[in-house]
């Protein structure tokens, strides 16, 4: 089924944003700091003695309900806005969604479904890159990206070869406060692809 915001109109006022749109400066990724800001936390309330705050079980109460939010979130703009981008945000909230629901087959199935969303990403590139090329929405998503990618490296250990300070401890904590950010910043993905959908839609009329 194909997607659009008012068929070939709306295509072309994708376009002509994204030929108006400026360079995105380096300044403009401060949100790929997130992740490392969540690990300063940690170690801080290390030292504060608050260290369980942001244990599995502290971060696993709000998984649900932070995924929760984009996920419903999503499922309205693809019914609002009928827009391929959406549905693709969507698929991708579900899937977290489940691996942190931890029902069977979860583990495994994440990274099927990460798998086929990286083809349909490479397949439809174009027609995204129209949407968030040199946007908010481009450096939320690669940010959230880098964040999800640390909160892994850092789950298999990957640090420990750095002498990350106290790595044997610390590890478990860190790793669950960094994957909480990166939900986080999904809702703020929600809300950016929101906003630019809207206003897409209001330039067609």
């Amino acid at each position: 089924m194909e997607f659009a915001l008012n068929g070939k109109y709306y295509l072309m006022v994708l376009n002509t944003t994204r030929q108006k749109q400026p360079k995105a400066a380096i300044w403009r990724f401060w949100p790929v700091l997130l992740g490392p800001m969540a690990m300063l936390c940690v170690y801080l309330a290390e030292k504060l003695g608050h260290l369980q705050s942001f244990g599995r079980s502290s971060n696993e109460c709000i998984a649900l309900l932070l995924l929760a939010i984009p996920t419903i979130g999503f499922i309205v703009q693809v019914f609002i806005f009928r827009s391929e981008f959406h549905l693709f945000m969507l698929v991708l909230c579900v899937a977290f969604f489940c691996r942190e629901w931890h029902f069977p087959g979860t583990s495994q199935g994440i990274y099927v479904t990460l798998a086929i969303l990286v083809l349909w990403a490479v397949k439809r590139k174009d027609k995204f890159e129209t949407l968030v090329k040199n946007s908010p929405l481009e450096v939320w998503l690669w940010s959230t990206f880098w964040t999800y990618l640390l909160s892994q490296l850092i789950a298999r250990r990957v640090f420990r070869s750095l002498h990350l300070p106290a790595e044997e401890l610390m590890h478990v904590f860190l790793e669950e406060s960094v994957e909480t950010t990166g939900h986080l910043m999904m809702i703020v993905i929600c809300i950016i692809a929101w906003k630019k959908a809207a206003e897409l839609k209001k330039q067609s009329i």
